[in-house]
Formats: structure tokens, C-alpha cells, sequence
């Protein structure tokens, strides 16, 4: 196999070669780039013209004359020429290792038509007659009724072997009879709250769909993408987030194979952003560890960190979904009179449990979507920090749909604590409102995301995408940001806004997509990433256009030029070149332009 890299072009208007007074090599800077709109997100120093940069950092953050001084024969000038250019961009909460398991797999090209998923799986399982299991993602919800696809039109195009299609929530998936049988799935085993699988209404078995944790019994048995495969392909994924301008991401999953296969991508020169995972732990619904691995993993965090992976976070589910009725809440679910849900754990495990994780050093990545799951949340990240006191491991309180600003006001005078808001749908989307609002209402669901809420208790606050497992294409950080401000859809503004009052400012939305998502990372990586100062690493991206000189409205339209990640350029639109990533349909080493 020819060797995983990544290399960026670096002819075109913006890079522009250029030699200065002689300079001994360890003074002089390795690139520059000068005449730029550098907004810098130090607030001790908002904006600059010129930067520098040796050794992967930030040498020199000023103006022109300032680089000037460290600028050699063999220093490469870039002329920004007055474009706009801020720290790359960090997705607090993501799934890109999931998503490189769909991509080495089937990736459904038309999620909308039942007919043409089953034909694009027939098709592929031909097409791949050693693949031991046919993997893939994702089918929409709405295209099989009561989002229960039945395993029976599975077993028709692939009767030999096991088929797992996960929805595009990520919340549920459809298999086959191979695949049930495989993982043990009968109409004799138990269903709790949160380990369900849909059944047959005459005979009780289980039909074909699976939902959260009954997910994990089907992960567990069913054969996953090699470290090789699975590189391909994680390497299309970051390349579609370098392109979005991403240089950090957080993705709120993690498993062996996929470290495995992270790590060999880094060893083949392939990885263009710097991930740091939060390993799924037993709660997950995806559950791909047996309990006694998924501890052992999070222990031995250390034997897969490399120079841009650092898995040192755990992630916790503490409860579940409105949509499917398990997130904790304060009032009744719509038409379950007596009815709020459940955590996934009582308060006084979840507690003992976090402040375990705390005191061994680990980051806690905590999902929680429910109002009272948010409030109870608080109160455990609160009597956390009160037994350890302070430390480097964060608290990091991910997704916060419902979660009331009383609670943020109160988790904002917890230390070591951030939020993040996820995913990426503070609009009313009519594919999420579909399913969430009903079964809480609409007067709940107008009251999700109350971002302007975190900010103003003054809490470290990051956004997400959540994709892919959000209903949005691409993980666009600049749709990300608009939405936030407008609380409307870019695409859609017509369609009505989402919480309206809770829209964030320009500069807010900036800051939780950089300095704010480095704050959920903790281990003192806010004196390395996050901003544009001396001695942090070079991680940044040039725009085609200043996001504080055009119409709000304009934002989502904004592209990346370039994305830089240790001074390295990963992506150049101008003219990008992209080496061994993968083609999907023969799974073979290809080069390809990426084009927004």
C-alpha cells in the first residue's frame, strides 16, 4: 500500500516566495505571512498584521516590520493581501472516528428512498464478496414507517451474511436476521429504557431496528474495518474538516480499532488535525468494548497518544434523547402522564464514578440532554470539584439542549468546568423538530440552546457539530457560527428561528469555535491552541472574506482558503492536492480536489 500523505500545494495567489536580508538559520522564521486582517481571539491582543511562524508555533504575532526582523533567504512570504485570517477552528464535540467507520464501509448515496437503499446494499455486498459483514450510514428517519425499517427487506438482497445500517441520528440502526442472530437479539431478551430493539406487533421478535444501547450488542460481534481501511478513510473525513477550516477536533467517541487505526494514519504522515478523543465508556449506547476493555482502555489512554491524538477524556452518557424518551426531565413527556425519563445512572454512581475518572487524570466528556439531567449534572461536576478540588482534568458538559440558565449560572462557578452546545442545529430543522418536539412540546423545544445564557455566567463555552451524526452535510464552521448568531438557518431563514433571544454575538460565536473549545480540553492545552499568541502552535486559516465587514446574513457563505495546523498548510482551495485518500467505490488509493 503506498504511503498515507497529505500534501498542499503551495502555488496560487496567496503564497508568494520572497528572500530578505541574510539571517542566521536559528533567528530566522521558516514562513511568514504579512498585509493580513489577523484577528488573533487574545483579547490582550485582538488583531495583528503579520505573523511568523519556526518549529511549528508562533514566533512572532505583529506588524509587518515586526516579521520583517526574523524574515531569511531561505523564509517563505506569504502576501495575505488584506485577507482575513483567524486560529483554526476546534469542534468541541464530533464524530469523525465514527464517521471513517462509515466511510471505509457503504456510504448510502440517496438516504431517502427505501427502494434505492436496498438497492445501493445488494449492490455493494456484490461488489465485496469477502467482507464478512456489510457495514454502513445512514438512512433518514421518515423513510420507513415509525422509523422502523423491518429486517426482512434486508435479508432479501443479503441472506448470507449480517447487514447493520445506522440512521442518520446515530441512535438507532437496521439489521438483518444474520445480524440479530449473531449478537444474541431475541423476542426473549429483556429491554430496559435504554437497551430497545423494535418487535414484531403478532409474534414479538425483534423486527429489525435497534436503539441506543441494544446498538452496543450488535457492535460488539460484528466485524469492523481494518487499521488500514480504516485510515483511508479517516483521512477523507479529516481532510473534509481541514477544508471547513478545522484543525482541532473533540470527538466524542472512542474505541480500540478505531485508535488503532488513527494512529496508524499518523504513522504514514496522513493526520492533518489534532484529535483528542473521549473513549466511549460502558454506558455508550454504541457500547464496541466489553465493560472490562472499556475501563481498561481509558486506563491505558497513554499507549495510543501521539504527537495529534491525545485520548486522555472519557465519555459518559448520563442520560439519553427526548426523541426517544430518555432524557431526564423536569415535567412530563407529552402524553405519558407521570413520565420524565431516567438517567443512565443514579446521581451517587455517576458522582463516585466522575470523581474516579477526575482523580485519575482523565478528562470527563458527560452527555446530557435533559433539563433535570442538566440540573442534576451541575450538582455532580459540583460535588466532583469539592472532593478533588481543582486539577487539570476537565468537566466537560456536552450537548446542554434543555438546560436552564439557573443551572449554567450555577456549573459557571464550578472550576475546571466547560459547555458545549450540539450539535449544530439551533434552528428549527424541520428533520429534528419532527422528532423532538412532540414528545415535549413546543413551548420546551423554543427553549433549546441557551448559549447567550452560558456566555453572559461568563462559563467556558465551545460549539459543535456533532456530525455526522447531526442532520446537517457537512461540518461548515461558518453556517455553524451564522446559526448561532441568528438562531435561524442559513439556508432557510424564512422558516423561522429556533430560541430567538439566545442568539450569540459575532465575536462569541468566534470564540466558542476556537479559544472556548480549547477549554474543554484541559491539561493546559489553553497555553497551546485556541489563539494567535507567541509560543502557541501554529494551527490557522486565511477566509476569502472578513467576517466583521460583511452582513451577517453573508456569514455561512464564508470560504477557507487555506488551513494551516503546526504552520503546515493541510488545505489550499486554490490548488489542493490530496494524495491516497480513498474512492468510494473501490476502496483504492486515489488523488482528488476537494471541492466545497
Amino acid at each position: 500500500m503506498k504511503k498515507l500523505t497529505r500534501v498542499a500545494a503551495t502555488a496560487g495567489l496567496l503564497l508568494v516566495v520572497a528572500c530578505s536580508a541574510e539571517r542566521a538559520t536559528d533567528e530566522a522564521a521558516e514562513t511568514v505571512y504579512t498585509n493580513g486582517r489577523i484577528y488573533t481571539v487574545d483579547k490582550a491582543q485582538p488583531w495583528a498584521e503579520a505573523v511568523a511562524i519556526k518549529d511549528g508555533e508562533f514566533l512572532i504575532v505583529g506588524s509587518n516590520a515586526d516579521v520583517e526582523a526574523v524574515t531569511g533567504e531561505g523564509t517563505k512570504v506569504v502576501d495575505l493581501e488584506g485577507r482575513f485570517a483567524m486560529p483554526g477552528l476546534i469542534d468541541s464535540h464530533a464524530h469523525p472516528l465514527g464517521a471513517a467507520e462509515g466511510w471505509a464501509n457503504l456510504r448510502i448515496s440517496d438516504p431517502t428512498d427505501a427502494a434505492a437503499i436496498l438497492e445501493e446494499v445488494r449492490a455493494y455486498a456484490e461488489a465485496n464478496p469477502d467482507l464478512p459483514v456489510i457495514r454502513g450510514e445512514a438512512w433518514n428517519l421518515g423513510v420507513f414507517p415509525d422509523n422502523s425499517p423491518r429486517k426482512e427487506l434486508l435479508d432479501e438482497v443479503v441472506p448470507d451474511r449480517p447487514v447493520y445500517l445506522i440512521s442518520q441520528t446515530g441512535h438507532s440502526a437496521w439489521a438483518n436476521s444474520n445480524a440479530l442472530e449473531l449478537a444474541g437479539i431475541t423476542k426473549d431478551t429483556p429491554q430496559t429504557e435504554k437497551f430497545i430493539f423494535d418487535t414484531d406487533p403478532a409474534t414479538g421478535e425483534p423486527s429489525g431496528t435497534v436503539r441506543e444501547f441494544a446498538m452496543g450488542a450488535l457492535e460488539r460481534v460484528l466485524a469492523r474495518a481494518g487499521p488500514e481501511r480504516y485510515a483511508h478513510a479517516l483521512g477523507a473525513v479529516l481532510a473534509e474538516f481541514n477544508s471547513f477550516g478545522f484543525t482541532s477536533l473533540i470527538p466524542a467517541e472512542g474505541a480500540r480499532t478505531w485508535m488503532e487505526g488513527a494512529g496508524y494514519l499518523e504513522s504514514q504522515g496522513g493526520m492533518t488535525a489534532r484529535l483528542f478523543p473521549a473513549w466511549d465508556w460502558r454506558t455508550s449506547h454504541y457500547l464496541p468494548s466489553s465493560p472490562e476493555e472499556a475501563d481498561a482502555l481509558v486506563a491505558g489512554w497513554e499507549d495510543f497518544a501521539t504527537e495529534r491524538i491525545y485520548p486522555r477524556y472519557v465519555k459518559i452518557f448520563y442520560d439519553g434523547g427526548p426523541d426517544s424518551y430518555t432524557a431526564l426531565l423536569f415535567e412530563d413527556y407529552e402524553g405519558r402522564p407521570g413520565f420524565r425519563g431516567s438517567s443512565n445512572l443514579t446521581k451517587g454512581e455517576a458522582t463516585e464514578l466522575i470523581a474516579a475518572f477526575n482523580r485519575a487524570g482523565i478528562g470527563v466528556l458527560t452527555h446530557v440532554l435533559g433539563d433535570a439531567g442538566g440540573r442534576e449534572l451541575v450538582d455532580i461536576y459540583t460535588d466532583v470539584r469539592a472532593e478533588n478540588g481543582l486539577n487539570e482534568a476537565p468537566l466537560h458538559f456536552s450537548h446542554a439542549w434543555m438546560t436552564r440558565p439557573e443551572d449554567m449560572r450555577r456549573l459557571a462557578r464550578v472550576e475546571g468546568v466547560c459547555i458545549d452546545f450540539s450539535p449544530v442545529l439551533a434552528y428549527p430543522a424541520e428533520e429534528i423538530r419532527g422528532s423532538m418536539a412532540p414528545p415535549i412540546g413546543e413551548d420546551r423545544y423554543q427553549a433549546f440552546f441557551n448559549a447567550r445564557a452560558a456566555f453572559e455566567a461568563d462559563l467556558p463555552v465551545g460549539f459543535g457539530s456533532d456530525w455526522p451524526s447531526a442532520l446537517i452535510p457537512d461540518p461548515n464552521g461558518f453556517h455553524q457560527m451564522q446559526s448561532w448568531i441568528t438562531r435561524r438557518d442559513p439556508a432557510n431563514p424564512e422558516a423561522g428561528a429556533l430560541n430567538e433571544s439566545q442568539g450569540v454575538t459575532l465575536e462569541q460565536a468566534i470564540r466558542g469555535l476556537t479559544f472556548g473549545g480549547v477549554q474543554c480540553l484541559g491539561f493546559g492545552w489553553n497555553e497551546k491552541l485556541g489563539s494567535i499568541e507567541v509560543g502557541k502552535l501554529a494551527d490557522m486559516i486565511v477566509t476569502d472574506r472578513n467576517p466583521f465587514e460583511i452582513p451577517i446574513e453573508e456569514l455561512h457563505r464564508t470560504q477557507v482558503l487555506l488551513t494551516l495546523v503546526g504552520g503546515e498548510v493541510v488545505y489550499d482551495r486554490d490548488r489542493d492536492t490530496v494524495d491516497d485518500l480513498i474512492d468510494e467505490e473501490t476502496l483504492e488509493p486515489t488523488s482528488r480536489y476537494i471541492d466545497q
